[in-house]
């Protein structure tokens, strides 16, 4: 093995073999030969070692040298690296202070820093603001999300002191920063807390930004330094509880007084402003609807920093930690399935079961939010937000927001959802579920539920979950022959096995066979949709081209990307719940594509109108073929594979398709 090189080009290699140390060395002469300078098993002198004896190696030359240069090297370019990387570092902080001014400065941040500074965003002047009531489509209270800014003095000493021990117990101490806190959350790179004071929590939350970037925590700190000289604590404190966020769409401690007790903020009790303090960190996970086991244990950890800090002693904070939840975050009444089950127990033996392995009970909970059809509200603040981006609508308050929910049919659909998780397939757990409903004349949502249980999992699946199409999608590729003039109803087509040449696919071909792995011979175009075959509809499919299908599948309301291969005929590609519903709204209503859309109006305080909705509708597929076609569904539904989903149903209107993956 090579281990060192001499001056002039000289190799000297050393080999141990046998407990011997051979050594040659050879020298690159000027015509590019190499000449060999001394023998193997040599010494530098020319003598040859003894019998048992090893040749010397000169680490002194070749290690103790290397060592020295490495290390001269090192001090040499250590400023070097030093100024290189100052350089990048200054370079990437300067990107990011000019694009977070940049942000700022358009974002409105001046105008914001200006209201808090002036103490606009308190309640010392007695503004009262009204609540952000959803309604459904027929005018009732879907949720109603206060606003109203209140005084220090009508709200309960329990609030702000319980906040004060769990989220920053210096705040009357320092001067807008924490320095010990601060360093604390470095060293323990978060695990013990944050290190942001009351005062950062407020210039965060109405001055600045969510981003974690170093110019918005430096600029942070600068304001809170500031503002500390401007406002008094009490006026800080103030504007912190009239802003907060306490989850579920809660801004403010009215709001959340009215929202998770039914009181207001001057009848609060010690137990619960201790679950408001507790629920600040995390306020959906951690939210009594959702996690009543987890909301109990971060209040008496509330409970116990009060008494830590002098707000309670050990008798009142362990009387408080051993009562239940407050009355108003019961739990409802089972349903009768539910009590069949043995489910309306709170006992762990009969609702271990149904946790979900998240030890949330998935069962026997309310809309785990403190206001009804959780998932649809969830989306409508979302789409708010995108509507009014840079206004802090819901803060404001004020809003009257007109939606296109039915409540009596989203509520049954959710007791459906949810009861139909009861009923095991196989005697196994079905699993989660979404289910989406909507008027295919206008495209307004009339129900969204996005899981079995809110409480168990918030995630809404009906807008967010991708999952496989499968069969469901072939009416889409039935549409686009039919629109083509290929094919009608009757037209007959060979359902036997073949193999398909795939040019640009993967695999050189496709080769798909029935789900019953039998073959039918001749069918009718119509049998092949009613019975699902999968040979035929790829046959239709290579005849109309994925092109003309794509094509198709985007004018029916399909927004995710479809792959171009022919294996998308038979579902082979993810879309959500809500875009399949669109897309089969679509041809319900003739061909003609009616923009989805949950909201249909906003109007402020004042009573102006500050959104409504314009319907976007065109002609996605024309009557003619979309008629076939949905007389081919209506018969899917009455005798072919979605029989026993059309059961209950008039056969003469109702139309589907099943799909399986």
């Amino acid at each position: 093995l090579p281990v060192g090189r001499l001056r002039g080009g000289t190799r000297r290699t050393a080999f141990l073999f046998g407990g011997h140390t051979l050594k040659g060395t050879t020298r690159k002469t000027s015509s590019g030969a190499h000449k060999k300078t001394h023998a193997a098993g040599e010494s530098d002198d020319g003598s040859v070692p003894e019998q048992g004896s090893k040749a010397p190696i000169d680490y002194g030359e070749y290690g103790r040298r290397g060592r020295e240069e490495l290390r001269a090297n090192l001090v040499t370019g250590f400023p070097k690296f030093v100024l290189v990387s100052a350089a990048c570092i200054s370079i990437a902080g300067l990107r990011d202070f000019f694009k977070f001014y940049k942000s700022m400065k358009h974002g409105g941040a001046f105008k914001r820093w200006s209201d808090l500074t002036e103490g606009d965003k308190s309640g010392k002047e007695g503004h009262t603001g009204e609540p952000t009531i959803i309604y459904d489509v027929k005018g009732r209270v879907i949720a109603t999300l206060s606003s109203e800014a209140v005084r220090l003095k009508d709200v309960a000493p329990a609030v702000w002191q319980a906040i004060v021990a769990s989220e920053d117990h210096r705040f009357f101490t320092h001067k807008g920063v924490d320095l010990r806190g601060l360093l604390r959350a470095i060293g323990s790179l978060g695990k013990m807390g944050g290190g942001s004071t009351i005062t950062q929590q407020l210039v965060k939350n109405l001055v600045l930004s969510q981003d974690r970037t170093v110019s918005r925590k430096l600029a942070e700190i600068i304001l809170s330094m500031k503002v500390e000289k401007r406002l008094t604590k009490d006026e800080l404190l103030e504007a912190y509880l009239n802003h907060v966020y306490w989850g579920h769409g809660v801004y403010g401690i009215a709001g959340a007084a009215a929202s998770y007790y039914g009181k207001t903020p001057k009848e609060l009790d010690v137990g619960e402003a201790a679950l408001l303090a507790a629920l600040l960190p995390a306020p959906e996970a951690l939210s009594p609807y959702a996690n009543p086991a987890g909301a109990r244990r971060v209040r008496n950890t509330a409970l116990a920093r009060m008494a830590k800090h002098g707000y309670l002693n050990e008798r009142q904070a362990k009387r408080f930690a051993d009562s239940p939840l407050p009355a108003s975050l019961a739990l409802r009444p089972p349903s009768d399935l539910e009590r069949s089950t043995g489910l309306e127990f709170s006992s762990v033996e009969h609702t271990s079961a149904y946790t979900g392995g998240r030890g949330v009970p998935r069962l026997g909970r309310g809309s785990a939010a403190p206001y009804r059809a959780p998932f649809f509200v969830s989306e409508v603040l979302y789409h708010l937000k995108e509507l009014f981006q840079g206004q802090d609508v819901l803060a404001q308050g004020g809003l009257k927001v007109h939606t296109t929910l039915d409540l009596a049919l989203q509520e049954r659909a959710e007791q459906l959802v949810l009861e139909d998780g009861l009923v095991p397939i196989r005697g196994e757990d079905k699993g989660e579920a979404a289910l989406v409903a909507i008027d295919p004349f206008s495209g307004g949502v009339r129900v969204l539920v996005g899981g079995r249980e809110y409480a168990n999992s918030p995630f809404n699946r009906a807008v967010l979950a991708k999952r496989a199409a499968g069969s469901a999608f072939k009416p889409f590729v039935y549409l686009a022959a039919l629109q083509a003039g290929m094919i009608n109803p009757s037209s007959l087509i060979q359902d036997e096995e073949v193999v398909f040449d795939v040019p640009e696919g993967e695999e050189p071909t496709y080769t798909p066979m029935n789900y019953t792995r039998k073959y039918k011979g001749t069918v009718s175009v119509r049998e092949c949709l009613v019975e699902s075959l999968n040979v035929p509809t790829v046959k239709v499919a290579e005849t109309v081209g994925v092109a003309k299908i794509l094509e198709m599948a985007y004018a029916l309301g399909i927004t995710s990307p479809l792959p171009h291969a022919l294996s998308v005929s038979l579902g082979s590609c993810e879309t959500t719940p809500l875009e399949m519903c669109v897309a089969y709204a679509t041809i319900a209503a003739g061909g003609v594509y009616s923009k989805p859309h949950l909201i249909t109006k906003v109007r402020d305080r004042a009573g102006g109108t500050v959104y409504r909705h314009k319907g976007v509708r065109r002609l996605a597929s024309s009557p003619a073929a979309t008629a076939a076609l949905s007389g081919m569904l209506r018969l899917a539904l009455s005798r072919g594979t979605g029989k026993a989903a059309g059961l209950g149903w008039n056969s003469e209107t109702a139309a589907g398709k099943t799909g399986t993956s």
